[in-house]
């Protein structure tokens, strides 16, 4: 082969492996940018997965936090309530203990009334 032929043939073959080359790099660099993109796209999906759990979280403890203070809120009141109850049901069975003991009272007293006129009446006659 002649010297021309011989070097068009190595130029060619230089494009050739210029070529090459560039397409794997060209792939690399593809390649290397998909891989950000992903990372970055696992990055923030995984962050707005923590930010909504943070935010659900929160709003449960604030949730449970109402909960509880109603909760305390229907204990108290509850609690009132049996008070009062207890406290009208002792004076409702003190008032009937109360009025047979003034019955008692007043009919004692009448009987006694009774007695002292029939002593009168025999200290008369």
């Amino acid at each position: 082969m002649d010297e021309q032929k011989q070097q068009k043939i190595n130029e060619a073959a230089e494009r050739f492996s210029e070529a090459v080359r560039e397409s794997y790099q060209t792939v690399s660099t593809r390649g290397k940018s998909a891989q950000e993109l992903n990372a970055e796209m696992a990055q923030q999906f995984f962050s707005s997965v923590n930010e909504q759990l943070r935010t659900h979280a929160e709003a449960n403890q604030e949730m449970t936090q109402e909960l509880v203070e109603k909760l305390q809120r229907q204990q108290e009141a509850g609690q009132e309530l049996v008070q009062e109850s207890v406290g009208a049901y002792m004076e409702f069975v003190s008032s009937l203990v109360a009025v047979p003991q003034g019955a008692a009272q007043e009919g004692a007293e009448a009987q006694e009334g009774d007695k002292t006129q029939e002593g009168d009446k025999k200290n008369k006659k």
